[in-house]
């Protein structure tokens, strides 16, 4: 009898070890057998199942957006946490996020030129200021604060903070651990009137 395959199961494996690739290798140096590999599939599977190397890059790239909300669901989940908690899901503190956060990173240079990337990264930003803004608005309601007019504002410069410290921690990992990204994001935090 034929094996039973789960067929989102095995986009998803394949999808997983693209991003592997990427976050090793970059995108220019992977290769669909490297991805095979990993995945545990040859590449005609690979391209049964994506109609091209870019969609098993995006898929890679959607997979890392996945893990970041991901770990914003489950802190959010909780009944207690703070503005701080879930921005720090945000950064590179471990090996998965590192491995997100870097095919995240990967991607900018080529959403300069291809609008389909540029798309998806909009999407992404979208999404995580959507997030932002709740938690946000959520922080000044516990703090009995009122909303300010400038909120926009405030969420553009969160986020460019939390870039910056992604890009630095993932060029300079070894100078940058979890205990160090967390105390900078809590210093800017306390700077700019968000933290609890």
């Amino acid at each position: 009898m034929p094996k039973i395959v789960n067929h989102n199961e095995r986009r998803l494996a394949i999808a997983k070890a693209a991003g592997i690739i990427i976050a090793k290798n970059g995108l220019e140096g992977t290769k669909l057998t490297d991805i095979g590999h990993i995945a545990g599939v040859t590449t005609g599977t690979i391209t049964h199942y994506f109609s091209d190397k870019d969609a098993v890059l995006i898929a890679a790239l959607e997979v890392a957006y996945d893990t970041m909300f991901e770990n914003i669901s489950k802190v959010t989940e909780k009944s207690h946490y703070t503005l701080l908690d879930v921005l720090t899901e945000s950064l590179p503190s471990n090996k998965k996020t590192q491995r997100a956060m870097s095919i995240w990173l990967a991607f900018w240079s080529r959403a300069l030129i291809e609008p389909k990337i540029s798309k998806q990264q909009a999407q992404f930003r979208n999404r995580w200021t959507t997030i932002i803004m709740k938690e946000v608005q959520r922080h000044y309601k516990i703090n009995q604060s009122p909303i300010p007019k400038d909120l926009n504002d405030i969420i553009e410069s969160l986020t460019a903070h939390v870039n910056g410290l992604i890009i630095r921690a993932i060029i300079d990992m070894p100078d940058w651990p979890k205990k160090r990204q967390r105390k900078l994001l809590m210093e800017y935090l306390k700077a700019v009137g968000l933290h609890e």
